[in-house]
C-alpha cells in the first residue's frame, strides 16, 4: 500500500497543475517546469526508497539466517540434552565394565564377560559370538556365545565370511541388511541361512595389528545397529583384548617357569610335584599310575656326528611324539634331563602301559630328521612300572623305571622293558 503513495502524490500534483493551466493561471512553460520537477522528485524518491529497501532487506536476510542457525543449534542441543542421560548411563556402565574386566585373569572368564557385557549393552541383539584366532590352525574358533530366548541354536564352530572380513581389515563392520550388502553373498553366510539374521555388528579383538579374535552380533531385524553401537562394541573389545593379552602373558610366564624352553615339555620339579599328587590320589582311591622312563639311544653319537642343532631337532621331534601319544586328561610328559624323558599315565594298567610304550618306541624308530639331504634316524629305550604294584614312593618308582630302562639298553636298545 505504502509503495503506491509516490505515484498517487505525483498524479495529484500533475492533475492540480493541469487544472490551474486550464483555468489560465499558469503558462505551459511553468506547467512543464513543474512537471519535470515533480518527475525528478519522484525518481529521486523512488531511488532512495529502493536503496533503503535493499539495504534493510540484506540485513533482514542476514538476521533470518542467523535466526535459522540459532534455531538449528538450539534443536541440536536439545537433542543432545535428551540423549545425555542415556549416554551418561552407558559411559558409566562402560567404566564399571572396564574395572571388572581388569580384575579377570582366566581367558574363559574374560570371554564370557565380554559376551555378557555385549548382551547387556545391546538388547536388540539376538545372538552374540566370540571367536579366538588360533594361529597354529589359522582359524577363528568359537569359544563363547549368547542367544536370546527364541533364537535358533548356534551350530557353527568357526568364523564365517563376516568374521574373516573383520580379521582381514582389522576394523568394525556394520551390515544394515545382508540381502542388500554388495560385499557379501548372503547365501554363503550360515547365520542368514540357518537363523535368518539380517543385520550384523562385528569388531576385532586386537592390539595394534595383532588379532586375538572377533566378536559378532546378530539380529533378525534390519538396521538394528548404529555407529554409536559400533563405537561401544569396539571399546568393549579393546578392553577385552587387553585383558586376554595380559592373561596370555601370565600363562606364558607360568609356562616358562614349569616348561622346558626347547621341547615345551614340563620341567622335572613340576613333574615330580604332580606325580606325587597322582600317587597319593591313586593310594586313596585305589587306582593305578603308570610311569615310564625314556632315553634316546646313542644320543652322544648323534651330537658328535651331526652337531647339537641336529641333536636339538631330535629332542623336539621326540617331545612332539610324546605329547601326541601320552596326551590325555591327567597324563603328563617331562624332559627329565639331557636326552632322558619321563611320563606318567593315570588310571593305567600294564596292558595300556605296554601299548603306549610300544607306540612311542615304534614311532621314534620311524622318525627321520633331514639334514644336508640325509635322513637321520634314531631309536629309544623305555623302562616302565605300575604304582602301587611296584611301589608307592615316587623316587622309588622312578629308580625302578630307570633300572628297567638300562636293562633295555643292555638287551640291545630300541626296546621296552616293563616290570612284572
Amino acid at each position: 500500500m505504502f509503495r503506491f503513495i509516490p505515484f498517487i502524490a505525483l498524479a495529484f500534483l500533475n492533475l492540480l497543475t493541469l487544472i490551474v493551466l486550464i483555468l489560465g493561471k499558469i503558462t505551459i512553460t511553468h506547467f512543464l517546469i513543474i512537471l519535470m520537477f515533480s518527475l525528478t522528485i519522484f525518481f529521486v524518491f523512488r531511488e532512495v526508497r529502493i536503496r533503503i529497501f535493499y539495504k534493510f532487506r540484506s540485513k533482514i536476510s542476514d538476521t533470518e539466517d542467523k535466526i535459522n542457525l540459532l534455531s538449528e543449534d538450539i534443536q541440536r542441543k536439545e537433542e543432545i540434552l535428551k540423549r545425555l542421560p542415556a549416554e551418561y548411563t552407558r559411559a558409566s556402565s562402560l567404566f564399571d565394565t572396564s574395572n571388572k574386566i581388569i580384575e579377570l585373569v582366566d581367558p574363559q572368564e574374560i570371554s564370557s564377560f565380554i559376551v555378557s557385557s555385549c548382551a547387556d549393552f545391546l538388547p536388540q541383539a539376538d545372538n552374540i559370538m566370540l571367536f579366538i584366532f588360533q594361529r597354529n590352525k589359522d582359524a577363528l574358533i568359537l569359544v563363547n556365545s549368547f542367544k536370546r530366548q527364541g533364537s535358533s541354536v548356534i551350530k557353527e564352530k568357526k568364523g564365517d565370511l563376516l568374521d574373516k572380513w573383520v580379521v582381514r581389515h582389522n576394523q568394525c563392520l556394520i551390515v544394515e541388511d545382508l540381502t542388500k550388502d554388495f560385499r557379501f553373498d548372503c547365501n554363503r553366510v550360515i547365520a542368514f541361512k540357518e537363523r535368518d539374521a539380517k543385520s550384523f555388528l562385528a569388531s576385532p579383538l586386537s592390539i595394534g595389528d595383532r588379532i586375538l579374535g572377533t566378536v559378532r552380533i546378530e539380529s533378525r531385524n534390519t538396521d538394528s545397529f548404529s555407529l554409536d553401537d559400533s563405537r561401544l562394541l569396539r571399546s568393549i573389545c579393546d578392553l577385552g583384548a587387553v585383558a586376554l593379552e595380559r592373561s596370555n602373558l601370565f600363562k606364558r610366564t607360568e609356562e616358562l617357569a614349569i616348561k622346558d624352553s626347547l621341547t615345551s615339555l614340563y620341567l622335572r620339579d613340576y613333574f615330580l610335584k604332580r606325580l606325587e599328587e597322582e600317587v597319593k590320589r591313586a593310594g586313596t582311591k585305589k587306582g593305578n599310575v603308570a610311569i615310564a622312563m625314556i632315553d634316546i639311544d646313542d644320543f652322544k653319537r648323534i651330537n658328535d656326528t651331526y652337531g647339537h642343532i641336529v641333536g636339538d631337532i631330535v629332542l623336539k621331534r621326540l617331545a612332539k611324539l610324546l605329547e601326541s601319544t601320552v596326551g590325555g586328561a591327567g597324563n603328563m610328559a617331562c624332559r627329565f634331563g639331557g636326552e632322558e624323558f619321563i611320563f606318567f599315565l593315570v588310571e593305567s594298567d600294564r596292558q595300556k602301559l605296554s601299548d603306549i610304550t610300544e607306540k612311542i618306541r615304534s614311532g621314534a624308530e620311524n622318525i627321520a630328521v633331514s639334514f644336508r639331504r640325509k635322513d637321520i634316524s634314531f631309536t629309544v629305550s623305555i623302562g616302565g612300572v605300575i604304582c602301587p604294584e611296584d611301589g608307592q614312593s615316587v623316587m622309588g618308582l622312578i629308580e625302578r623305571a630307570d633300572q628297567l630302562l638300562y636293562k633295555a639298553k643292555k638287551e640291545g636298545k630300541n626296546r621296552c622293558c616293563l616290570s612284572g
